[in-house]
């Protein structure tokens, strides 16, 4: 008798917090969908970010299971440092090779698994994160720019615009929390979850 109102208490503060959840989600979804229906696409962040997409895609079409150059992989940080307030360059010196950079980015790209995406996504990460100098920021570029469908860039104004809170440092289990409320918004919205990343980033930076 004593566990039926502790089970149903438990139950119901679950269900309470799913609708909280889902408030929230749809909230912030709204709000990025009504930002994107007013946006200017002459925009230089949102043109270069299509261009950057097309170059990975044409690389890796005419350089199949060979991974990224440096000049791409260089590209690619570029990109990503200029999406973050206050970090204007990244170092990482003559550690960067281009066979250590093909070999690694092959294996990251290559990886499959058919019934676990968040094994797929943490192997992924983990890989990409054997470049030096690459953390968890920009190996979800290098994700969401590869695999635009399936991934997004973690960064602390996408993750205020999402949670409403301040964040600065990421580990994978904060990338699979993101990650899962991302593809949730994108299958909402009808668009690649890299695209719903972008339009949050660009939403925040107001």
């Amino acid at each position: 008798m004593a566990e039926g109102p502790l089970i149903d208490g438990e139950g119901a503060v679950a269900a309470r917090k799913k609708l909280k959840d889902l408030k929230a989600l749809t909230t912030w979804v709204k709000a990025v969908q009504d930002f994107r229906a007013k946006f200017d696409t002459t925009d230089s962040d949102w043109v270069g970010t299509l261009s950057l997409k097309q170059k990975i895609k044409d690389h890796l079409a005419k350089n199949p299971g060979k991974g990224f150059s440096l000049d791409l992989f260089n590209e690619i940080v570029t990109w990503k440092l200029n999406r973050q307030e206050g970090r204007t360059r990244h170092t990482r010196g003559a550690k960067v090779t281009e066979d250590l950079l093909r070999d690694i980015t092959t294996c990251a790209f290559g990886l499959q698994h058919t019934t676990d995406r968040d094994s797929l996504t943490r192997a992924r990460l983990m890989v990409l994160q054997g470049i030096p100098g690459v953390g968890m920021g920009i190996a979800s570029a290098i994700l969401a720019l590869t695999f635009p469908d399936e991934y997004g860039v973690i960064d602390d104004i996408v993750w205020r615009v999402i949670y409403g809170t301040e964040k600065e440092s990421f580990w994978i289990a904060d990338y699979r929390k993101y990650l899962g409320d991302l593809l949730a918004a994108s299958q909402t919205l009808g668009w690649p979850s890299q695209e719903v990343d972008f339009f949050a980033w660009k939403m925040g930076q107001k």
